[in-house]
């Protein structure tokens, strides 16, 4: 056999071998350039991060001060500055002269300090160095208000423009705030400026400025400051350093015009030579490649015109190309068989308009949708319909007990058995499984039958039930959805049919829930929840018997209620922290406190029924009180602390009621009963003792027609201001008040 045409093809690349080798010769110098511009890239990045070091450390120095202030303890010799949060109005003269001197020593031990002031919340009054005003008539009003919006975000603010009176000048600063909470739960604010013009000169020791430059943005790319030697577009970047204390953006690089960058220049148009060599390499293949294709287009043509006749053989068939008959014939039999599977599609394209219309992603006019139903084989328009929803029951039970094959097989015949119904009560349906474990489906009637929908769609539901808890090894909860005449609102039927098989976790599964069921659990009362799970721990902490009717109690309120999961999930996890925050510590290991907090968690995360969730929960408490018992009941000591919490009980409404009382009556020194109630429950005495008589107070004040100071004193407060003053700061409102509230 000849070789003409190989020596050919050849010969023609030659040209193609050269060009590639001048290729690599420029990929070689690009890469000596890549190199450079990776050291340049080095050396700006460990300057930039000698910048990030020299800017934040002095603003650290000051927020450790700051932090300094906050935990100093009070000391009556010496003077405090957060004194100023425990007093009320204008301060004395001597105060303000001391913190003057207090301010003015900070500001010589850090020079970059431009201004310091103090807000009081509960009064709004604000003391600097230089005024005591109204926080309505400080220059700074704005900003606080601002930080208390944002819920006193404790990172350096951006550059701001700030002045302590209206005729002072602006100067441009960097801030710092501090909240700060006194034993009495007071609060306030300590803010210190500092100069961005310091923060400035700190980068021109560590920058050369006339070849480089150095930008600081905050929050929103906001300019902390900007060298301003070129313009933006006159600039490229090196090195960019986020930092982790002040959340900055520090930026670095060169001015273009230096020598680096004529040399990036130069290198660009490296880039461009081999980039033209290249272009110039696949024309020539091209064109070699189109010339020497001649004579095998030539040969194919004719391999199309013997594969269009009655299948006699030629020479051709004989020849070199023989292999490319045998792949033409390949790929007309892949053609066949592809568009053989094309026309399987329509079952796909069935399902995949059902899923868009129910989802809402697509929006049919009632003539389109009529078209698409009467192309896959249903009926035309509708007067009335209804989208129901099947969802198999603690599915993730079923699949860890069946394979998947099985699961096909399963939802096949729960299809079919739906279909077999359907007819039975002189029904139309398109129905789709929209996932692994809910099947929806279009239920729709013509002219004759529009009235008895309804009532034939609640026997289907029931008929469905019996069968399957018959024949299948699981259950299914059935949603059904609101009547609707328009194609356009049968996304808003489904939304209503999902809503209520996910109303299953209020009422069990293995039913059929109506949209009409889940209307009422649209609102609740949050604090009450609230104060009712924190009253339920309360007694499980201090081992009350009757925590199990108030757990009991809280879940029946969860039911009447008819909550969302979303709301349920969320008031559950509140449980689960509260419980876990008084049972830690002491009391049980951190061991069995992580195990059992995991425990709960996953229950809270997998759970579909209350029933269920409430039944599993329980089971942890109780394993928990068996511990606590057992922790409690360990020696003498904890016998006398059970016995001095039975006492306290016992006598919650006596006056006398104290550590000294106690002490008397347990025969034990009084500075030891405290301790020794707080180690056994973990609480304070004089804490478990306002719980006591609070509670008692919510009581009586709900239940019985007795006056506000009667009522403080029937619970142990001679004095009606003291139990005004406990109760409000207890259940946050006074006494009068609540009674309003719980009686309406």
């Amino acid at each position: 056999m000849s070789k003409t045409w190989y020596y050919r093809l050849l010969f023609s690349y030659m040209p193609v071998f050269f060009l590639m080798i001048s290729f690599l010769f420029f990929i070689f110098f690009q890469m000596l350039t890549e190199r450079a511009q990776q050291d340049t890239a080095h050396i700006y990045a460990s300057v930039n991060n000698q910048i990030v070091q020299s800017v934040e450390q002095p603003l650290q120095s000051i927020d450790h001060m700051m932090v300094t202030i906050q935990t100093r303890s009070s000391n009556s010799s010496e003077f405090n500055m957060l004194d100023y949060f425990d007093q009320e109005g204008p301060p004395s003269v001597f105060f303000t002269f001391q913190m003057t001197k207090e301010f003015n020593n900070m500001r010589q031990l850090y020079q970059s300090i431009h201004s310091i002031y103090l807000v009081r919340e509960r009064d709004g009054y604000v003391l600097s160095s230089n005024t005591v005003s109204p926080m309505e008539q400080f220059s700074d009003r704005a900003f606080i208000e601002e930080l208390q919006r944002d819920n006193y975000s404790y990172h350096w603010t951006n550059e701001r423009r700030f002045k302590e009176f209206q005729a002072s000048r602006e100067e441009p600063v960097v801030s710092l705030a501090r909240k700060y909470l006194t034993s009495r739960g007071e609060s306030g604010l300590i803010i210190i400026n500092v100069r961005t013009s310091s923060i400035e000169g700190l980068v021109s020791q560590k920058m050369d400025q006339t070849t480089s430059y150095v930008t600081i943005t905050g929050k929103d790319h906001e300019p902390i400051f900007a060298m301003e030697k070129g313009e933006a577009a006159s600039r490229r970047a090196i090195s960019t350093v986020v930092s982790d204390y002040t959340g900055w953006t520090y930026e670095s690089g060169l001015e273009k015009g230096s020598g680096f960058t004529i040399l990036q220049t130069f290198s660009n148009v490296w880039i461009m030579l081999a980039v033209i060599v290249a272009i110039l390499g696949l024309l020539s293949i091209v064109y070699m490649t189109h010339r020497n294709y001649r004579p095998l287009r030539a040969l194919i043509s004719k391999l199309d015109k013997i594969s269009q006749a009655s299948g006699e053989q030629s020479e051709a068939e004989r020849n070199e190309f023989h292999y490319i008959e045998s792949t033409v014939d390949s790929l007309v039999q892949r053609f066949n068989l592809f568009k053989s599977q094309s026309d399987l599609n329509s079952g796909y394209r069935k399902k995949s308009i059902f899923l868009e219309v129910m989802s809402g992603s697509r929006s049919l006019a009632a003539a389109e949708w009529d078209m698409e139903m009467e192309q896959h084989g249903f009926a035309g328009s509708f007067r009335k319909a209804v989208v129901i929803v099947i969802s198999v029951d603690k599915y993730s039970d079923v699949l860890s007990r069946y394979r998947e094959q099985d699961m096909i097989l399963f939802r096949f015949i729960i299809q079919n058995m739906y279909m077999e119904l359907i007819q039975k009560y002189s029904l139309s349906s398109w129905s789709e499984w929209m996932n692994d474990k809910e099947m929806c489906g279009f239920v729709y009637v013509q002219e004759e039958h529009a009235e008895q929908l309804m009532d034939n769609i609640l026997k289907l539901s029931e008929s469905a039930h019996q069968w399957i808890r018959s024949n299948l090894p699981f259950t299914v909860t059935i949603g059904i959805g609101q009547m609707t005449d328009s194609v356009a609102l049968l996304k808003t039927s489904y939304k209503k049919a999902m809503e209520a098989v996910n109303f299953r976790l209020v009422f069990g599964n293995n039913r059929t829930i109506g949209y009409w069921e889940t209307e009422t659990g649209a609102t609740f009362e949050l604090y009450n929840q609230l104060e009712q799970i924190r009253s339920l721990i309360y007694a499980f902490r201090l081992m009350e018997p009757e925590w199990r009717l108030k757990y009991g109690s809280l879940f029946e309120q969860f039911r009447q209620n008819k909550l969302k999961r979303e709301d349920m999930v969320n008031l559950l996890n509140y449980f689960v922290y509260y419980l876990f925050e008084h049972v830690q510590g002491t009391i049980l290991n951190d061991e069995m406190i992580e195990t059992n907090k995991a425990i709960m968690k996953d229950i809270i995360d997998q759970f579909e029924t209350l029933e269920d969730v409430q039944e599993e929960i329980l089971g942890v408490m109780e394993k928990l009180e068996y511990a606590l018992e057992q922790k409690t009941g360990k020696g003498g000591v904890a016998e006398i602390a059970v016995k001095m919490k039975q006492y306290i009980d016992e006598n919650v409404s006596n006056p006398d009621l104290s550590l000294i009382h106690l002490s008397q009556q347990f025969d034990i020194p009084s500075k030891n009963v405290s301790s020794l109630f707080k180690e056994q429950f973990d609480i304070k005495f004089i804490d478990f003792l306002i719980h006591r008589r609070v509670e008692l107070a919510k009581q009586l004040l709900q239940e019985k027609d007795m006056s506000v100071q009667e009522i403080g004193r029937a619970v142990g407060y001679l004095n009606p201001v003291s139990f005004n003053r406990v109760f409000k700061r207890v259940v946050g409102m006074p006494p009068g008040d609540y009674r309003k509230e719980k009686l309406g």
